[in-house]
Formats: structure tokens, C-alpha cells, sequence
């Protein structure tokens, strides 16, 4: 009986071993993969990732400006072929993760959008083929990005382009920048580099407007009914403002102008006078209108810190005693450069802003066709069709005649205005223009350059950008 006491014993904990080992392979099977898979340490999660092939990044002519090529280990490795795309396109990196168009478009270059067919699953799940991406066709044009990345070489600053009326982001480049391909090499140097190359100017630079203001300023007055013509005694006279002396962006002896005058060069002056007669209210309702507390962005270019959700900026608001300064552009009113080639862009469509976007078209792997992805259509009346025709005559006449003449060019329509800021013991000058095409069509840019008081400078590359533009524009 001991005996048979003891077998059964025996026999009852062998059961039991098996039964441990049944349950732990029943949860193997069918929950614990996830727990070993979605692990961040799990090797073979870093092996996938390092084999993805990301889709190829083309221009809105077919010119592929990123790419994923396999390397003889079996890992991809990313390739941009045109420095001068560095700002725009950002970086992507298995080590520092993605920035710029890289980040703004990473579910689609990486195939997360993809449908998990049985097919897709036996290639990478069981045969453990690389992951491929879709490719993403953007708005930018590879020889306006050129064009504006050569013109910015040796400053510090950032230019915009955008299509009219479309809204297309033909241009984005910020300077200085980085070259993607040695990211991983240069990371610590660049991380402390002067200048900080990884912040996009373009995008995340909130900038002093100074005179810049001046175009919402003339809309009120438009509005308004100010004597537009008339002329202004000493009006190229100085004014002072927190400490800051404002002079006309272009040299001019004393002399009597009027305001058209005044834009045209951008004397502080007059405009001081145009603010004290259009009152608080006037102006206020000038910057609200413009939009001035809620520049525009394009979503996923710049990175936001996870777990802190950007909040809707407040509406902007005047004090009355800081009101002169505020609104000659040198108070706690900031502006990006998206935001006044957006400006630009409403000027020249009629005064409808249109809503910046970057993305063209999507093409799943192995597929020649590519699926266009809408424009929102969306745009936001800044003013009357009226005022801005007049804006643009008036902006005709600052490259013409004005402190915006260097960016004029031969049988091209092109208008703007140059502007000067200050920002501590720096300057900055503006160039916000545009330039007219057939049918209603149009090209608008910004021009920011820092540590400059030459804002002839910031006209000339908005100049030379806006001829490229026009070019290519008119040819497609």
C-alpha cells in the first residue's frame, strides 16, 4: 500500500509538471509572442527596423529626392540626393529617430498604412523579408529648392515658397543646416553647433516683423478710407521705441512722402501717424483679421515633445501702452516666415489665404500608379479683393521704386516688400513678395535673413527665387 501510495504521488506530480508545461505553451502560443515581440529590446524588432525600406521621397516633377538602399549585411540605409532638400526633407535615423518630411509623412514612408494581407504576412512575418514602404510624392520643386538653398549659401536665416492658389510648399529651407547622410556621425557636433542647424527657421523661428507690419496696417487703412495720397512732411524722420531707433529700410534724405510712398520704402513714420489715427480698436481688428496669433504650420514637419499636446494659441491681444510698438512690429508680436509667405500668398489670391500643405501623391510598393491625395481646399479671407489688388500695386511700386527694387527682374510681374526688425542688439531684414503667372495663378515667398541691416540683400534673393519660380510654374 506504501508502495502504490508513493506511484500515485509520483504520478500526480508528473501530471501537474505536464500541466505547467501545457499552460506555459498554450500561453506561448497565443499571448506571450506580443510580450516578447513588442518589447523595445527585443533584437529582433531592432533587425526589422534596420531592414525597413522606406519609400523614396520624389518632387512634384518625379525627381526622387530620398531613397533606402540595401547594404550587403542585409540592413537599409537611407540616401538623400540633394543637399540643398536637407531643411525640408529632414533626416531619418535608426538611432535619433525622424524629423521634418521624414517624421511629417513616417507612417506612410515606413508602410504602417499598409493592409496586412497573407501574403505580406508570409513574406515578413515568415520569411522574414524587409518591411517596404509607400512612396510619397511632395509639393516641393527640386530647382525653386535649389534655387533658394544656393541664394541662402552664406546666410543665416530662412525662405518660403508657395503656390498660389494651391498652397503648395514649393520651397522650405532653413539655414544653417546639416547634411542628413552623415547624421549619425555628426550627431554630438551638431547638437552643439552655433547656430543650432536643427532647428527649422522656416517653421519654428518666431521672428520681430518690424515693418513687415506694415501691409496688415495699410489694409486697415484701406478699409478706412485713409488719405492714402496725400503727403506727410519729414516723413523720412526717425522713431523711437523701446529704445530702438526705426529708420526707412531704404537711406533717404528728409522729405515729404506719401503712405503709398512710405510702404514703398518702409518708413516707420507715417505709419506711427496711421496708428494713432486708426485708434486701438482698428488695429486690433487689422491683426485679427491677418490672423497674426495663429500663424500656420504644416503638421509632423517639427517634432512636439510627447505628453505635452500644443496648445491653441490665445488670441492676440494690444495694450494700449505698448501699442505704438506692437504695432511698428517691435513688441511681443513674433511672426515665422510660413506665416508672411502665407500673407503673401492671400495678397496675391485675392486676399483668401490658402492653407499651406506639402503632400502631393502616395504609390504603394510594387505599383506604378500614383494616388493623389487632395488639397482641404481651405482657405481664410484676410481681406477684401479689393484692398489686396491694391496691396499688390502698392507692393508693384516697393520694387519698382522702393526699397524692394533689387528683386525686380526683366518682363516679370513681380511685387513685394522689404522690411527692417530689431531684435536685441540684432537686426533682421525681411523680403515678403510674390510674383503673378497666367490664369489667375501665382507664386508667394518670404525671405528672412538675421544679423543683416540690408534689406536690399533679402529683396535680391526673394528676386532671384521668385524668377526660378515663375519659370517652372509657367511651365507646367
Amino acid at each position: 500500500m506504501q508502495f502504490t501510495r508513493e506511484i500515485t504521488r509520483l504520478l500526480i506530480g508528473v501530471l501537474a509538471a505536464f500541466g505547467l508545461v501545457g499552460l506555459a505553451a498554450l500561453y506561448w502560443a497565443i499571448a506571450g509572442p506580443d510580450t516578447i515581440l513588442l518589447r523595445s529590446d527585443n533584437p529582433r524588432l531592432v533587425e526589422a527596423e534596420a531592414r525597413l525600406i522606406r519609400g523614396d521621397l520624389v518632387d512634384r516633377n518625379g525627381d526622387v529626392l530620398a531613397t533606402s538602399e540595401t547594404l550587403p549585411d542585409g540592413s537599409a540605409a537611407r540616401r538623400y540626393l540633394h543637399p540643398e532638400t536637407s531643411g525640408a526633407l529632414g533626416y531619418a535615423s535608426l538611432r535619433y529617430g525622424v524629423n521634418g518630411a521624414e517624421a511629417a509623412f513616417n507612417a506612410l514612408l515606413r508602410g504602417d498604412d499598409l493592409p496586412q494581407t497573407l501574403s505580406t504576412y508570409f513574406d515578413t512575418g515568415i520569411l522574414h523579408q524587409p518591411r517596404r514602404g509607400s512612396d510619397v510624392q511632395l509639393t516641393l520643386d527640386l530647382a525653386i529648392q535649389q534655387a533658394a538653398a544656393q541664394a541662402m549659401a552664406r546666410q543665416t536665416g530662412a525662405v518660403v515658397v508657395l503656390a498660389v492658389p494651391e498652397g503648395d510648399v514649393l520651397a522650405l529651407v532653413s539655414r544653417p543646416t546639416y547634411d542628413p547622410n552623415t547624421l549619425d556621425a555628426d550627431w554630438e557636433t551638431l547638437i552643439q553647433a552655433a547656430g543650432n542647424p536643427f532647428f527649422n527657421r522656416a517653421l519654428q523661428g518666431n521672428y520681430q516683423p518690424g515693418s513687415a507690419l506694415q501691409t496688415p496696417l495699410v489694409a486697415a487703412a484701406l478699409l478706412t478710407d485713409y488719405p492714402m495720397d496725400a503727403p506727410q512732411e519729414n516723413a523720412t524722420r526717425p522713431v523711437q521705441v523701446n529704445g530702438v531707433t526705426l529708420n526707412c529700410a531704404a537711406l533717404l534724405p528728409g522729405r515729404a512722402l506719401t503712405l503709398r510712398e512710405a510702404y514703398a520704402f518702409a518708413c516707420p513714420a507715417p505709419f506711427a501717424d496711421l496708428i494713432t489715427s486708426l485708434g486701438f480698436s482698428t488695429v486690433q481688428a487689422a491683426f485679427d483679421t491677418f490672423r497674426l496669433h495663429q500663424p500656420p504650420t504644416l503638421p509632423g514637419f517639427v517634432a512636439e515633445p510627447e505628453e505635452r499636446p500644443t496648445p491653441t494659441p490665445p488670441l492676440f491681444r494690444l495694450r494700449p501702452e505698448t501699442l505704438l510698438e506692437t504695432a511698428l512690429g517691435q513688441g511681443t508680436l513674433t511672426v515665422t516666415p510660413l506665416e508672411m509667405a502665407t500673407i503673401a500668398a492671400a495678397i496675391v489670391n485675392d486676399g483668401n489665404a490658402p492653407a499651406p500643405r506639402a503632400l502631393l501623391a502616395t504609390r504603394a510598393p510594387n505599383d506604378s500608379r500614383w494616388t493623389p491625395v487632395e488639397a482641404s481646399g481651405n482657405t481664410l479671407p484676410i481681406t477684401t479683393a479689393n484692398t489686396a489688388r491694391q496691396l499688390q500695386d502698392m507692393m508693384r511700386l516697393a520694387v519698382a521704386q522702393g526699397a524692394a527694387q533689387n528683386a525686380a527682374r526683366p518682363n516679370r510681374d513681380i511685387g513685394g516688400h522689404a522690411a527692417v526688425a530689431y531684435s536685441g542688439d540684432q537686426s533682421q531684414v525681411w523680403f515678403v513678395g510674390f510674383a503673378t503667372l497666367a490664369g489667375r495663378r501665382g507664386v508667394a515667398i518670404a525671405v528672412v535673413l538675421e544679423n543683416s541691416s540690408d534689406p536690399g540683400l533679402a529683396a535680391d534673393i526673394g528676386g532671384r527665387v521668385l524668377e526660378v519660380a515663375h519659370e517652372r510654374l509657367q511651365e507646367s
